[in-house]
Formats: C-alpha cells, structure tokens, sequence
C-alpha cells in the first residue's frame, strides 16, 4: 500500500486523523505555557538573573517556546498537495522552526562548555564569564542558525514540486544526501560533544573525589579554584538535560532515514510510528523546566512563586471581594 493510500486512509479515519492533531496542538500549549514560566522566573528572580549560565537557560527556553509555537504550523502544511500552501510554509515556518531546533542544540553544547570551564577551571571562569559575554554567545548562536536555515528551506523548498497529485514533504526539501549532512552538523555533532564534554566533566569531578585537596601542596590555592557545590548540581541539572534531550531524539533519527513520506514504497507501519516518535521528540522541549525544577531549588521556588502569585490574583473577584471600589479611601493595587 503506498503513503499517498495510507494518509488518504488516515484522513478518512476521523478520530485517528483529529487525535493526532489535538495530540500534538495539546503538546504545543504544554511547551510554550512551560517555557514561559522558566523565561519569567529568570526574569524576575535577582538571584537567578545574576548567574551568567542562566542567560544561556533563558535562550534555550526561548527556543523552545518557539518550537511550540511553530510546530502546529508546520504539523498542518508538512504533507499538502497545495503549492501556495507549501511555498508560504517553507519561508514563514519551516526555516525558523529548522532554526531554532539547531539553535536549541547549539545552545545545549554552549552551556555544557561554560559547565567545563566552570568546573574545571572556577577560579578563570568567576573573572571572566560575565553576563554580557553570555548574552553576545546567545546572539551570536541565533543569527548565525537563523541565517543558514532560512537561506537553505527557502532555497531549496521553493524547488520541490508539488501539485497534481504530488505532495510537498518535509523530508524533500534537501536534494540528495545534503540533508543528512546537515543533519551530521547540526544535530549528531552538537549531541555528541555534549555526551563528551559531560563525561569528562564527570571524570574530573570523580578525579577530585579520590584525590582530596587536602592531600595537595599549596591547599589554600587550590580550593579557591575548586567548583562550589551549586555549580556541581547545576552541571548535573545540564547532563540530565541532555540525557533526556538523547533519549526523546534518538528513535526520531532512527526512524527518519528508513522511508519517505511520499514514497509509493512505505509500509503502512511507518506513517503510525512516525508519529509516536514525533511526539517523543516534542516531549523534549517541555522536559527541561521540569527537570529545572527538580534539580534546582532557585528554579523551584521561583516557579512556585510565580504559580502562587497567579493562583492569588485568579482568587479575587474583583472589587466587592476586596473591598476596593472607586470612591473608596483603602489603597488599591
């Protein structure tokens, strides 16, 4: 049975074909709604702001937001005969939505460097990691992704033909194996260096462990440059982070290379299964504020602040519940 009898088939199939929509519009509203709250705590939380690692944290969540927001777009016009259809989706969502996913991988493996530095060597990186310079990274990572994927979906999206039976994919805009060149740069390496840079982290750390300070010449110099436990938990925050981000990516890119979407060859299983490891994927953007919160205890009574806060102002009926009405002499707020 061809994809083009198995998508007819699912579109006929009401409650396959609006369950799978709420699903992912649902998760969509999880993500956004989630991320939020972490770029709100950061903001209005003093100590979490003057951590130089948490503007890393607020761009990672701003990407992720981006994703949530983005990816309804993208879910309805990623299979269309329509090609005005497709040639709006390619420049308006798909450039920036393929950007900000390798900026939030990027991001990623920003943050798993400052983790090195901070870890490995504390004492340079309290001089010189200042906020500032962990802004202009942000910057720098999302101009940088932005660019190349608008020019690349644009680019090579507008060519594919669609039309008369023929359906514009996802998986056709890049020609040949381009995309999984792409795919090797912007996706494998960055999730490989982050494995790496975390596991050497991991040994320096269990290095230390067995090899006490107090054992060492010049003791009062070396625990000066010794990481503080908060930089501790918070580079284990960051490893769960990316084990999370692992385990939701993987089947996706197992999945992905062993069919096309508009082949006349692709069983029937694989439209199924593409979908289960699509929403596996998404998962990870709403995962990390969780794990924030678990791990952190800034994060987590910001959170919690935040949520009583709105929890409050949602309990006043307004004026006859707190006695504050116009002509009333009680300060109002």
């Amino acid at each position: 049975m061809s994809t083009e009898s198995v998508l007819n088939r699912l579109r006929s199939n009401s409650v396959y074909f609006y369950g799978r929509y709420v699903v992912y519009f649902s998760e969509s509203i999880i993500i956004v709604l989630a991320n939020l709250l972490t770029l709100i705590a950061v903001k209005r939380t003093m100590k979490l702001r003057k951590v130089p690692a948490n503007t890393f944290i607020l761009s990672l969540a701003c990407a992720d937001a981006v994703i949530g927001i983005l990816s309804p777009a993208t879910l309805m016009t990623a299979i269309t005969y329509d090609k005005h259809v497709w040639i709006s989706s390619v420049c308006l969502f798909r450039g920036p939505y393929y950007a900000v996913f390798s900026t939030s991988l990027i991001t990623l493996l920003a943050i798993a460097i400052d983790r090195y530095m901070a870890v490995v060597h504390p004492l340079a990186y309290r001089m010189r990691m200042t906020i500032n310079i962990a802004r202009n990274i942000c910057i720098c990572i999302w101009l940088v992704q932005l660019t190349l994927w608008e020019t690349l979906t644009c680019y090579y999206g507008l060519r594919i033909s669609v039309g008369n039976g023929h359906t514009g994919t996802a998986h056709d805009i890049f020609p040949g194996k381009s995309f999984a060149f792409l795919t090797q740069i912007e996706i494998i390496i960055p999730i490989l260096g982050n494995v790496i840079i975390y596991i050497v982290i991991y040994m320096k750390l269990r290095k230390r462990a067995i090899f006490p300070v107090s054992y060492i010449n010049n003791v009062e110099t070396l625990k000066v440059n010794q990481p503080s436990a908060k930089t501790k938990f918070f580079t284990k925050m960051m490893a769960l982070v990316v084990g999370y981000l692992i385990l939701s990516w993987s089947p996706y890119y197992v999945i992905t290379p062993l069919y096309k979407m508009n082949d006349p060859g692709t069983p029937t299983w694989y439209v199924y299964m593409f979908d289960i490891v699509s929403i596996l994927l998404y998962t990870n953007s709403f995962m990390n504020p969780i794990i924030y919160s678990w791990q952190n205890r800034d994060f987590r009574e910001a959170y919690v602040k935040i949520l009583k806060r709105k929890q409050t102002l949602m309990s006043i009926d307004g004026p006859k519940s707190s006695g504050c009405t116009r002509n009333s002499t009680k300060l109002c707020f």
